[in-house]
């Protein structure tokens, strides 16, 4: 039997096993150490760890920010946008032995209902490396918009925006 899933709040503590995963997931877009920390150091609330075991297996980094603006990979915030009005999921990697467990689904509704509470009415990421059929199961769908082609440049081809709304606005 597969060992039990839970989320939990991220601390600073996680960071070198979050490098770890990333290298593993992401190793076609890596971020630098400073970038991931200063992630986590901007909204902790909105960053988590997957624990299975004694062993952290994934993580969620997210933050409020602008609809339609993207920031670049693996660049610096500097701040949180004080006219921040969506809700940004930076980066939801899993190891590949933990892909299919449900904790991708478990972390999303978890960020939603984190959001709608913070007020949000949408939540954008930008899907890379063949993840959309994944977000279209959580109810994003790709947005186009002229002015998001530069802001996706550094996301690689196939990169796409893509939101899921939460209220009517």
């Amino acid at each position: 039997m597969q060992a039990k899933f839970q989320w939990r709040q991220a601390t600073p503590d996680d960071l070198g096993a979050i490098l770890a995963i990333q290298n593993i997931a992401h190793a076609d877009f890596p971020e630098d150490e400073a970038v991931l920390a200063e992630r986590l150091r901007l909204c902790p609330k909105g960053c988590f760890v997957l624990v299975k075991g004694d062993e952290i297996d994934g993580y969620l980094l997210s933050h409020p920010w602008t609809r339609l603006r993207p920031p670049p990979l693996n660049r610096p915030l500097g701040a949180l946008p004080p006219e921040a009005d969506c809700w940004y999921l930076h980066d939801l990697a899993l190891l590949p032995k933990t892909r299919g467990s449900g904790a991708g689904t478990a972390i999303v509704s978890q960020l939603t209902a984190l959001a709608t509470e913070e007020g949000f009415p949408a939540i954008g990421l930008v899907s890379v490396g063949g993840s959309r059929p994944f977000w279209r199961k959580q109810h994003f769908t790709v947005v186009t918009d002229p002015m998001l082609a530069e802001k996706l440049e550094s996301y690689g081809a196939g990169a796409a925006y893509m939101e899921r709304k939460l209220i009517d606005t």
